[in-house]
């Protein structure tokens, strides 16, 4: 199976508590990916630290995976080698 993230957002690690990050989104991003669960809407965020900060600051992105259409490649037929043959 296979996923494709949609970016949705950075956040950047609090100076002075580093087990904090704060994220912002853009409410129409987040809308666009809310899902209804029992009568609730909801969103699923994954995030991940980058390797380096951007040109902002921000150390942390955002993203929402969704499941990817895959293509199922058939494995191609295997070529049968030349027989080699017996010379006596």
């Amino acid at each position: 199976m296979t996923y494709k993230n949609n970016y949705i957002g950075k956040g950047k690690r609090n100076e002075k508590l580093e087990n904090i990050v704060k994220f912002t989104f853009a409410l129409e991003d987040l809308q666009e990916v809310a899902y209804d669960y029992e009568g609730r809407m909801f969103v699923s965020v994954e995030t991940s630290e980058m390797k380096n900060p951007d040109k902002f600051g921000r150390t942390h992105t955002a993203w929402v995976a969704e499941k990817a259409a895959s293509k199922v490649e058939e494995p191609a037929p295997k070529k049968n080698a030349p027989r080699k043959s017996k010379a006596k």
